[in-house]
């Protein structure tokens, strides 16, 4: 390759990354960092290059500088072709950025802010200023975008052909990078994107896992008004839903932790309850805007079928100007750290451990979940301790967990681990959860469900204890080495053989690795989520897991069964079964309440009497000490 030249060198060149590529995988990778601090990822992928080459669409000298036009979203020329040329010809070039900021940043008087302002940044920039005229540039030449907020970033991206003219992939680029320089952000704009944030809501209150979610925010008991990364949030905390738990406790008599937070958003927490507190709602858009969307803060990810040289000169050009440090940082006390949530601990207070929460659900389900909070285990990416116990507590062959509940009938399924999202593995906590599909008859036995798991954690304790003789004939505290080993040796299989996945998975997935919370080195980001780097697993983290976390006081319990009712039985805010269904209830309480050989009943909602209703999905539940 040629040494960079021009614009090239104003950049610092990271780690080699292309030497950690899988066995399959057959494109180039650069990491680099601009003048301004944006750190990049930039793929070529060499497949799409040659064939570009051979069909003669090589057209790198394309003056893109002279496409100034704001107006090029309405030229529609080449749309049908590029999108037929997709399908059989050169795949697409894709485009991922992702901030340092989510939900978890949100103030507590506007929650769902980072969600909303995701929304905003989609209705015009300053350089083009007619709204929509991205998603209409990208649309009529066979393109398409998304961007999503999680805990603690939030992810843009896009993918558009590449077959006929550069200009249109580098067009796209600086219509993307306009987002991080200069967005509208106009208020007249903002009451109809509210609507859209309201619609996403209103079809997330369906989704049950998105009900327990936000009920095991509601009730974790950390929902106080402590200020947050050093702002004072004191006279703006809204009424309401985050002012007590559900016990009815003064949200001052408690701490405060982000996890608490209603991260989704919608018309009340993003309109009426703020404006009945008198904040401006557009400042507050603009403030946090200011404050979180700057280079240092951002990692970007560029994938196309040209030479690194040429997609290092494109993204120089349009992302060198995104300022470096918060817009609204007056350099009086440096760079502001409002990113920061190191200080924020484990999310559940103790007072909502050792309970189970019974809930509705809206869909016919029965599952059972255990989740204990645990430390965070970004720094433990070498060995993973959290999916090697994941991997014995979720495994379903013979003597596992789920073949001794299969073999009762009690469950069907089982899933175990941390989770992929911000929510179970963040730069504070991770929760560790081991959830259960179960059956009628399991839902009557859920007792001896969660007996059998901890039967199964002793059994750990004990062979930890016992320990392994090592290669040099040492005996080691532990569990048999050769179940690391053989972990180590199917994810290093794995990667080597791995699929190439679709652009926009290619570019999203190196993006998220970037994320500063994940604490993954520069030099891993490609092999560093996936494969296991060390001869044994860190023991002492194991150890320290199963002997003080994975323990009944440290756990709750969520329980959502159709056997206690649906949603759609209920009076909305009443809590009591609707009338009309009251005799079908009587006799399935009848059935439910039958005693069996082993003592073990359903949950009579009749005697544990109104449920408590969480007030953004109206999810009812009941808690009761285990």
């Amino acid at each position: 390759m040629t040494e960079p030249t021009g614009e090239v060198e104003e950049v610092i060149l990271g780690p080699d990354l292309t030497s950690t590529r899988s066995y399959m995988d057959r494109k180039l990778y650069r990491h680099i960092t601009l003048p301004n601090g944006l750190q990049c990822v930039l793929i070529c992928d060499t497949v799409a290059l040659k064939q570009r080459k051979l069909d003669g669409w090589y057209d790198d000298d394309d003056d893109d500088d002279d496409e100034s036009d704001h107006d090029e979203a309405g030229d529609s020329s080449s749309g049908e072709e590029s999108e037929n040329n997709d399908e059989d010809g050169t795949r697409k070039a894709a485009t991922a950025l992702l901030v340092n900021v989510g939900s978890y940043h949100d103030p507590p008087y506007l929650q769902g802010l980072s969600h909303f302002l995701e929304h905003m940044l989609f209705l015009g920039t300053e350089a083009f200023p007619i709204e929509n005229a991205y998603d209409s540039f990208l649309s009529q030449h066979g393109g398409d975008d998304n961007a999503y907020t999680d805990m603690e970033h939030t992810l843009y991206h896009y993918c558009i052909p590449q077959d006929t003219h550069s200009k249109h992939v580098w067009k796209a680029l600086e219509m993307f990078s306009s987002f991080f320089k200069c967005p509208l952000l106009k208020g007249e704009m903002a009451d109809r994107e509210l609507k859209a944030v309201e619609s996403e809501f209103e079809l997330n209150k369906n989704n049950d896992d998105a009900r327990l979610s936000q009920l095991m925010s509601f009730t974790c008991g950390m929902d106080g008004d402590a200020p947050i990364m050093g702002r004072d949030w004191k006279g703006k905390k809204t009424d309401g839903a985050s002012s007590c738990n559900s016990n009815g406790s003064s949200s001052s008599e408690k701490p405060f932790h982000p996890f608490a937070k209603f991260p989704w958003g919608n018309m009340n927490s993003l309109k009426i309850e703020p404006e009945a507190k008198g904040i401006d709602v557009m400042k507050e858009l603009r403030d946090h805007y200011d404050t979180h969307y700057y280079a240092k803060n951002m990692r970007l990810v560029v994938m196309a079928g040209y030479e690194l040289d040429e997609i290092q000169r494109q993204v120089v050009q349009y992302f060198k100007d995104i300022p470096a440090n918060p817009r609204n940082n007056d350099g009086s006390d440096g760079i502001i750290t409002t990113t920061n949530l190191h200080p924020y601990k484990l999310p559940f207070h103790s007072s909502s451990l050792g309970l189970i929460y019974r809930a509705i659900p809206v869909r016919h389900r029965h599952t059972l979940t255990l989740t204990w909070q645990i430390p965070s285990i970004c720094s433990h990416w070498r060995t993973k301790p959290a999916e090697y116990l994941a991997h014995l507590l979720g495994h379903e062959a013979s003597g596992s967990i789920l073949a001794v509940l299969k073999q009762k009938d009690w469950a069907t399924g089982c899933s175990a681990g941390t989770g992929d999202d911000g929510e179970g593995n963040s730069s504070m906590h991770a929760l560790f959860g081991f959830s259960f599909s179960l059956s009628e008859e399991g839902v009557r036995h859920w007792e001896e469900v969660i007996g059998i798991v901890f039967c199964y954690l002793g059994m750990l304790k004990y062979y930890f204890n016992e320990g392994y003789v090592d290669d040099y004939g040492e005996k080691k505290e532990g569990l048999p080495r050769w179940i690391y080993d053989e972990l180590k040796s199917v994810a290093e299989l794995s990667y080597k053989y791995a699929d190439e996945g679709d652009v926009t998975d290619t570019v999203e997935v190196v993006a998220e690795a970037m994320a500063p919370w994940y604490n993954l080195p520069t030099e891993r980001l490609l092999d560093g989520d996936t494969l296991l780097f060390d001869e044994v697993v860190d023991n002492d983290c194991v150890k320290d897991l199963i002997f003080n976390y994975f323990t009944p006081t440290n756990m709750r319990v969520d329980f959502m069964s159709s056997l206690f009712g649906r949603d759609a039985d209920f009076k909305d805010g009443v809590g009591r079964l609707l009338s009309n269904s009251e005799e079908k209830k009587a006799e399935d309480n009848d059935e439910m309440t039958v005693e069996k050989d082993c003592k073990a009943t359903v949950f009579d909602i009749k005697k544990a009497g109104a449920p408590t209703i969480e007030p953004r999905f109206e999810t009812k539940f009941w808690v009761e000490a285990i």
